[in-house]
C-alpha cells in the first residue's frame, strides 16, 4: 500500500473491515465534491497549524446517510485549500479517531493530510450543541495528519484549537440529535460492560452498506458489533477474515489507545425490519494489548436514517 485514497480510510474508520484494495492513485477530487459544495453553511470555522490560525472562508456542512460531513474552504479556484471530517450518527458528545474521517487539503496538491496512516489513527472531536430547530451545529476538534502519499517523505501536520461555531447544516440530525431507545448490551471479560450511550452508523464502502452498532461507556471505550445491511435473520460466524465475513465485532480503548479486532465468534439476527435490527452477539478479539473476550451481548436499533 503505498497511496490511500480517503474512501478507503472512510471504509477502514466506519466499518473496521480494513482496506478494500490497493491503490495508487490521488484521492478522486468528485468524492471530496460529494462532500458538500463551498459557501452554503453559516458560522465560524478554525483551526490552528503551521504557525497559522486557518479560518474558513466558506464552509459546507450536510447530514446524509446518518453521517456529518463538515467542511471550512479558503481561497477560491486552483487556490482553494480544505479541511474536513467526517462522523458518524452524530449528537452531543465526543468523537475519538477510529470513528472519524479528518483530512487536509492543500492547494493545488492531488493528496491530503489525513488522520489515519498504516499504523495508527489520531484525531477527535466533540460536538458541543446541536440546535435541531436552527439546524445550527458546534464543537471543536483536532488531529494528526499524515501525508496520503507514502511514497514521499513529509513530515506530518498537527491541527490544534480546531472549532466550529454555530454551523448550520443541510439535512436531519439522526434521532434528532439525542439519544433515543438504541439498546446495546455486553459484558466484558466477565464483567457488564457499562454502556451509556449507543451510537449507530450505516455507510457504504465499496462493499455494501454495513450497519454499525457502538456501546459507548463513559470514557469512550466502546465495543462495536458490526453486519452487512442486507442480511436476513439467522446467525453468522466471525472468522476473523475481514474481506470475507458478513459480520464483525471490535472492542477499542481510549486509555491506553487501543483496538481489538474480533477473530471467532457470532452474530445472530433475531429480527429486522426496514427501520430496525435486533439480535445478539459474542467474539473473542486480539489487539496490541491482548486478548478480550465479549459475550451475552445483545442489540436492538434503529438504523433508517
Amino acid at each position: 500500500m503505498k497511496k490511500m485514497k480517503i474512501v478507503q480510510v472512510f471504509t477502514l474508520l466506519f466499518l473496521a473491515i480494513g482496506f478494500v484494495a490497493c491503490d495508487t492513485e490521488p484521492v478522486d477530487p468528485v468524492l471530496l465534491d460529494n462532500i458538500g459544495n463551498p459557501g452554503t453553511s453559516q458560522g465560524t470555522f478554525k483551526v490552528d497549524f503551521s504557525g497559522q490560525t486557518y479560518e474558513a472562508t466558506a464552509i459546507t456542512a450536510v447530514i446524509n446517510d446518518g453521517m456529518l460531513a463538515i467542511s471550512g474552504y479558503r481561497g477560491s479556484g486552483g487556490n482553494t485549500e480544505q479541511i474536513a471530517f467526517l462522523v458518524p450518527n452524530p449528537e452531543v458528545g465526543s468523537f475519538s479517531g477510529d470513528d472519524l474521517l479528518m483530512y487536509y487539503q492543500p492547494a493545488g496538491e492531488e493528496y491530503q493530510y489525513i488522520n489515519f496512516n498504516l499504523e495508527q489513527v489520531s484525531g477527535s472531536v466533540n460536538i458541543t450543541s446541536i440546535d435541531t430547530a436552527n439546524h445550527t451545529v458546534s464543537g471543536t476538534f483536532s488531529f494528526t495528519g499524515w501525508w496520503s502519499n507514502d511514497e514521499e517523505e513529509v513530515a506530518p501536520i498537527e491541527f490544534t484549537n480546531g472549532s466550529f461555531t454555530n454551523v448550520t447544516y443541510q439535512g436531519t440530525m439522526p434521532g434528532g440529535g439525542e439519544t433515543g431507545d438504541d439498546i446495546l448490551t455486553a459484558v466484558l471479560d466477565g464483567t457488564n460492560f457499562p454502556v451509556a450511550n449507543v451510537a449507530v452508523a450505516v455507510a457504504d464502502g465499496g462493499l455494501g452498506e454495513t450497519i454499525s452498532i457502538n456501546g459507548l461507556d463513559a470514557n469512550q471505550n466502546k465495543v462495536i458489533v458490526s453486519m452487512k445491511a442486507s442480511l436476513n435473520p439467522g446467525t453468522y460466524n466471525i472468522t476473523g477474515n475481514i474481506l470475507e465475513d458478513v459480520v464483525g465485532g471490535r472492542y477499542t480503548t481510549t486509555s491506553p489507545e487501543a483496538m481489538y479486532m474480533a477473530t471467532t465468534g457470532s452474530v445472530t439476527i433475531n429480527s429486522k425490519t426496514e427501520t430496525r435490527i435486533a439480535g445478539t452477539f459474542a467474539f473473542t478479539a486480539t489487539g496490541s494489548e491482548g486478548t478480550v473476550t465479549v459475550t451475552e451481548g445483545t442489540f436492538d436499533v434503529d438504523y433508517s436514517f
